[in-house]
């Protein structure tokens, strides 16, 4: 009897014609196989993913009966299913050392992501020289500032080119000027083997409606006064929603988000929480709405149940800072916002935007490590407020808001266009990936790349399959990812979701703007 396709098959090893490669720099094994066209299997996804696993060690540089390799998470996807695996040594995690596996509905493998360490090169154990608490005392001596709060610590192998650094991995937490770093500190000699910044943060305010003044009255000159932004805004820039899901408190606390971490937060027995932007409670009550109302957005896609993808409620600060700066904390899992100019949570786009850092994290924990991962996360922020609120700017006089995000945040940002609406950022740049400039700290400038080119699909195939598509390729990113990588990505959500059909589409999108191999 011939074997059907959905058959169980043994996993076998893949030879040169069936994978293309994208090498690793240091280890001389692949970093990544993809275009892979295994057949489908039966079985759990973690069998089949260890089945693929143990059928190519040798090409993986892995342990041949995969003893270092511990089962970190199974995700399921409305494309299949996403299989991670964290290497250790001497029973201590290996700093960004996984194996993953990721299959389509069927079981058929098309992705292997490998960044494990081979056996050769994992070193010999030597005594711990520093002790936890010198460690951390070394942590904080490495950061400027005062205020400072070791968030966490623990044994960690950092990996440096080939060699292997035995280290602890320290969160620390500044709260003015805001910062949350993570150190890495050698067990041996005592140095800052790494040191970086792990706030994804937003360079300006906004100011929250529905999803701003600006969209809903089609305007900014109205919002104007002596070159200030005006401090009542009229009633017609309003609208009346609901809260669905709140507990009987009076606080916002409710089934997916809550405010808790605000200092001095409303609370209404009542449930009447109607005020105007220049009363307290206003950005708190908006944010909580927006984040809210997001989430619930996400479950109509089908991330629901055991694809969920927010397990815990997202905690929000709304008055976190009095500096012009908003932020999402990977360490606390906290949107914060500041109330610098016009408080950053009057602006549904702003808010957005940041939620955009937080679901990043909650699918990829850490995204944005490498430049080119914060530029796209910056630019998917972007993305996903304009994304979402576009359906807000219909007619003659909004129509012109549609590319572009947090025009009340900066409605003093003038355009050299008088005819152009304000705005901290659009999503109609002509930027390709050609001009993208590798340096530190330029990723709000980078990310209009990213978010130019999730603009140009959305325009190509509409929200619903751009959504779709961009949000479930994350599940195959890590926090060091690359452009070159999303936009793979990205082709194959869309071959999982809708079955290839708008490769061609997308294809020509990431050639024009100069993003490959694809």
């Amino acid at each position: 009897m011939p074997r059907t396709s959905s058959q169980r098959s043994p996993a076998r090893r893949l030879k040169v014609d069936d994978y293309r490669e994208v090498a690793g720099e240091y280890y001389g094994t692949p970093k990544e196989l993809w275009g892979l066209a295994l057949p489908a299997q039966k079985g759990t996804p973690r069998a089949v993913a260890k089945a693929a696993l143990l059928a190519n060690t040798t090409l993986l540089g892995i342990d041949p009966k995969l003893r270092d390799l511990d089962l970190r998470k199974v995700i399921p996807t409305m494309g299949g299913s996403h299989v991670i695996f964290s290497q250790t040594y001497a029973g201590i995690p290996i700093h960004r050392a996984y194996v993953t596996v990721h299959m389509d509905g069927a079981n058929r493998v098309y992705l292997i992501k490998n960044r494990a360490v081979p056996e050769e090169l994992l070193p010999p154990i030597k005594q711990i020289q520093i002790a936890d608490a010198e460690a951390r005392r070394l942590a904080r001596q490495s950061v400027k500032g005062r205020n400072l709060r070791v968030l966490s610590s623990e044994p960690m192998w950092f990996p440096r080119k080939k060699a292997l650094r035995f280290a602890y991995k320290i969160r620390l937490r500044r709260q003015t000027p805001s910062a949350e770093w993570i150190i890495f500190v050698d067990a041996i000699t005592g140095s800052v083997l790494s040191k970086y910044d792990n706030l994804a943060m937003a360079t300006a305010t906004a100011r929250i409606f529905n999803p701003n003044p600006v969209v809903a009255l089609g305007d900014w000159r109205p919002l104007l006064k002596r070159r200030k932004p005006v401090r009542r805004v009229p009633l017609t820039a309003y609208e009346t929603v609901q809260l669905p899901g709140l507990e009987s408190s009076g606080r916002l606390d409710g089934r997916w988000v809550t405010t808790r971490p605000t200092k001095n937060r409303i609370r209404n027995r009542s449930l009447k929480f109607e005020f105007a932007s220049h009363e307290p409670g206003f950005e708190e009550v908006m944010a909580y709405y927006h984040v809210d109302q997001a989430i619930g957005y996400l479950r109509s896609l089908g991330y629901t149940g055991s694809r969920r993808i927010f397990s815990d409620r997202v905690p929000i600060n709304a008055r976190a800072t009095k500096a012009d700066d908003s932020w999402y904390s990977p360490a606390t899992r906290r949107i914060e916002f500041g109330t610098g100019s016009v408080d950053d949570a009057e602006d549904g786009e702003t808010i957005l935007h940041e939620f955009g850092h937080a679901l990043q994290d909650a699918i990829c924990p850490d995204f944005g490590q490498s430049n080119e991962a914060a530029a796209m996360g910056e630019g998917f922020g972007d993305y996903l407020a304009a994304s979402y609120f576009a359906a807000k700017k219909t007619g003659r006089k909004r129509k012109r808001l549609i590319p572009t995000v947090m025009t009340w945040d900066a409605i003093l940002f003038k355009d050299p266009n008088p005819s152009k609406p304000p705005c901290l950022r659009r999503l109609d740049s002509r930027r390709t990936f050609k001009t993208f400039d590798d340096e530190e700290e330029l990723e709000h400038d980078n990310g209009q790349i990213w978010s130019a080119t999730l603009w140009d699909i959305w325009k190509a195939v509409g929200r619903d399959v751009a959504d779709r598509i961009i949000i479930e390729s994350h599940f195959q990113l890590d926090g060091f990812t690359t452009f070159a990588r999303g936009a793979r990505a990205i082709l194959d959500a869309d071959r999982h979701l809708f079955g290839g059909k708008h490769l061609t589409a997308l294809r020509r999108i990431f050639r024009r703007r100069r993003i490959g191999p694809i």
